[in-house]
Parts: C-alpha cells; sequence; structure tokens
C-alpha cells in the first residue's frame, strides 16, 4: 500500500491511497464460497450449486463488497498512522488507471481542530449576587394577589384592567379557518394575551354590544398561514367585570396556604423559592457568557461539516414539523453564524472535560435530578425516565459534564460580582 497526504483548504486534507488489485481476490473467493453454502437456486440442492454458477450470478455483488472492505481497511491503516481525527466519514472517489493491478482511491476528509486552551484567566465575566429586599417580597405578594383577584359583572362601558366575556368569529377575506370562533371567551383588556388590536378594541363596550374588528396577524404568528393575514372579528359581548385585588390579611394569606396567615412566613417562603429559583438563572447567566467568552479567546478553525449538521439540527428546532419550506443556502444564511458559535463552544467544552478528566458521579446525578424535578412533584417519574432510557441517561450526563466544564471556566476567569433583585436576574435571560 502507498498512500500520500495532502493538505487542503482549512481542516480538509486528502487521502490519496493504492494497493494491489490481488490483495482483493481472496477477500472475493471467500465471499463466493460462503455464500455457495446457503445459495438456494432452481435446479440445484441448497448448498450444492457449482461454483462457476456462483461467480457467473454474483461475483461482480461479491467484489464490490470485498472492494469497499479492502479500501474501508485501508483507509483506517493511513489515518491511523498519521494520527489523523476525521470529523465524520470520508468521502470515497475511485481514480482512473491504466495499471489493472493497482486500486487508487482518494478520500477527501476534514479532522478535528487542534484546541490549545489559553488565556482563560483573560476571560472576563460578571457572576449576578441575588439580594432580595422587603420591596421585592411586597412585591412578590402584590403579584400573588393579582393572581387571585375576583371578578364582578358591572353594568357600565369596559376599560383597561376589565374582563370581558365575548363570542366572536373570525374571517380572512370572507372564509372560516381552524379555531376561529369562540363562545364565552374570556379576555382580560391589557394583558397582551391576544395579537395587537384584538384587546385594544373590546374598550369602551358594554353587554349586549356588538363590534367589528379589522385587524392583522403578527408576521411571526406561531401559525405561519396566518402569519401576516388581515383577519375581520365579529364580536358580541356578553358581560364586563371589573377585577377585585384581595386585601393582604391573614384570611388571604392562609387562603394560599401559609397555615400561620403571617406574612413574615409568606416573606420567608417567597425568599427561599427566589434562592432557589436564582441559582438556575445565574448557571443559564454564566453559561451563555462563559461560551461567548470562550469562543472570542480560543482561536482555531471550526469543521464545516459539523456547523452544517448545526444548521439543519437548528433548522428542525425552528421548524419540527417542516411546515415552512427552505433550501439549505436559506438555512445557512439564518443559522451559520449561531451554528459556528455553537459548535466551536461545544469543541471548547469537551476538550476542558477531556483535559480535567471530569467525570459524573453519582451526587451530580442526584442533584441535577432534583433541579429538573423542582416545582413537578414527580421525582421518581423523572428519575425512572433519565436512569432507564440510554438515550436520555446520555443526555443529562452530557449537560452535566458540560456544566462542570463551565464551572472550570468561571473558576479559572476574572470574574467581578454585581448584585441584581430577583426581578433584574429574570431580565438577564
Amino acid at each position: 500500500m502507498v498512500s500520500k497526504l495532502k493538505d487542503l483548504k482549512g481542516l480538509e486534507k486528502e487521502l490519496t491511497i493504492s494497493f494491489e488489485s490481488k490483495e482483493v481476490n481472496p477477500t472475493v473467493d471467500s465471499k463466493l464460497k460462503e455464500l455457495s453454502k446457503s445459495l438456494d437456486l432452481k435446479g440445484f440442492r441448497k448448498g450444492k450449486v457449482p461454483m462457476n454458477v456462483v461467480k457467473s450470478k454474483y461475483y461482480n455483488q461479491c467484489f464490490n463488497e470485498a472492494l469497499s472492505e479492502h479500501i474501508e481497511q485501508n483507509y483506517i491503516k493511513v489515518v491511523l498512522d498519521e494520527k489523523l481525527n476525521p470529523v465524520a466519514a470520508p468521502k470515497i472517489s475511485m481514480e482512473d488507471s491504466s495499471n489493472k493491478d493497482i486500486y487508487t482511491f482518494k478520500a477527501l476528509i476534514e479532522v478535528m481542530p487542534d484546541i490549545e486552551l489559553k488565556n482563560i484567566d483573560k476571560i472576563k465575566l460578571e457572576k449576578p449576587i441575588l439580594k432580595v429586599k422587603k420591596e421585592d417580597l411586597n412585591k412578590a405578594v402584590k403579584r400573588i394577589a393579582e393572581q387571585y383577584k375576583e371578578w364582578t359583572p358591572v353594568d357600565r362601558k369596559s376599560k383597561e384592567g376589565d374582563r370581558v366575556k365575548a363570542d366572536f368569529k373570525g374571517t380572512i377575506n370572507g372564509e372560516e379557518f381552524e379555531n376561529n370562533k369562540a363562545e364565552d371567551f374570556l379576555i382580560e383588556i391589557g394583558s397582551k394575551q391576544l395579537i395587537p388590536g384584538f384587546e385594544e378594541g373590546l374598550k369602551d363596550l358594554k353587554s349586549g354590544d356588538e363590534k367589528t374588528l379589522d385587524i392583522t396577524f403578527p408576521k411571526d404568528y406561531q401559525d405561519e398561514k396566518l402569519a401576516s393575514k388581515p383577519v375581520n372579528f365579529e364580536i358580541t359581548i356578553k358581560e364586563v367585570s371589573e377585577p377585585k385585588i384581595s386585601d393582604i390579611d391573614e384570611e388571604f394569606i392562609k387562603k394560599i396556604g401559609i397555615e400561620d396567615g403571617k406574612l413574615e412566613t409568606l416573606h420567608s417562603k417567597i425568599k427561599d423559592g427566589m434562592k432557589k429559583d436564582a441559582e438556575t438563572l445565574v448557571e443559564s447567566y454564566l453559561k451563555k457568557n462563559v461560551i461567548l467568552g470562550l469562543s472570542k479567546s480560543q482561536k482555531f478553525d471550526v469543521p464545516k461539516s459539523l456547523v452544517q449538521e448545526e444548521v439543519q439540527r437548528m433548522d428542525k428546532e425552528n421548524n419540527p414539523n417542516g411546515d415552512v419550506k427552505i433550501s439549505y443556502e436559506d438555512m445557512e444564511k439564518l443559522y451559520s453564524k449561531e451554528a459556528t458559535e455553537r459548535v466551536k463552544a461545544g469543541l471548547l467544552l469537551r476538550e476542558i472535560i477531556n483535559k480535567e478528566k471530569f467525570t459524573v458521579s453519582k451526587k451530580e446525578i442526584d442533584n441535577w435530578l432534583d433541579t429538573v424535578s423542582r416545582g413537578q412533584g414527580n421525582r421518581a417519574e423523572i428519575e425512572n425516565y433519565y436512569l432507564n432510557n440510554e438515550e436520555a441517561k446520555r443526555n443529562m450526563e452530557s449537560v452535566i459534564l458540560e456544566n462542570s466544564a463551565i464551572k472550570w471556566v468561571v473558576n479559572e476567569a476574572a470574574v467581578t460580582e454585581k448584585s441584581y433583585s430577583f426581578d433584574e436576574l429574570v431580565e438577564l435571560r
């Protein structure tokens, strides 16, 4: 066997490999013999077909299989000898040759980049620290009271903050569409839960009033078929109600589950919840900024094939049902930059994991399961899913290892702390 390695653009390499054609013959013969043992052809007993008949019918098939095996074996040998680290399977092409005693093929590959982690201590990170003030707790209590507000029907025109009960029917160019109508539908004016223009159009109306709204679905509306379409809604108001927010007293506090009815106990419970949620928010914020800092500080080529895979993965994330038909060229325009950053970050985190020899401990798994199941009340069910499903288990372990790498960068980087209220932490996402 003779091989030649040629460096192409970026991480691409071309291997030219030649080997003697006679090497393939024993493999072809072996395949023909093995096939003859089980061959069942009309006019012959099973396994007793003469070899000349076997060859006449199946030689090309066995030859192609044998040639593929020798190409693969020679390719693997050269990759190992040259200490290459291919990203994916090679693109193989046979070379034409007048010498029938030699087979020559080319293997186009892309290799993993050499990554040398450096200047991690120069990465600047801000670590948010939760500071809970009494005013934050009072605001949280007010939000809870808002959630428990009661509605009282009123005989007047509707205004911002009121709730109306209405029947409506929507049409586009006179045609009805899916989920275009409802009866006794409750709409809180100002909640911004419906498309722009709908809630605003319900102001200054009272029970029994009818109104026609001509508005337009947003460009980014969840149903692609309706996005940017002008729509006509015929609406009948059946009831207008105004809100009554409960006084924050002992009775209300007991109503929401605090047995002693004390505001201090409610504050304490809210604060504990804020601290737990803040851990996840801070972790998410740090992860995003660690990845950004790593990507900016470490320079190396990113494998194109991995970026292409990530582009397609991102398209599936954003278009899971394939409703929007899009060419790969348009996918690249949309996702290429972010996909490159994702791949680069993944390679860097993997390098850190390997370099630091991180492993997954039982304690880390337990902590991760606790976090995932927090507030869901089904810890056993979630544990069973992740520990008894191989793919889910691999994904879980991958996330845990990635988190270990993120923490390592945070420990090595130049970190400053800054205080945030809980609401400010939420805004950081």
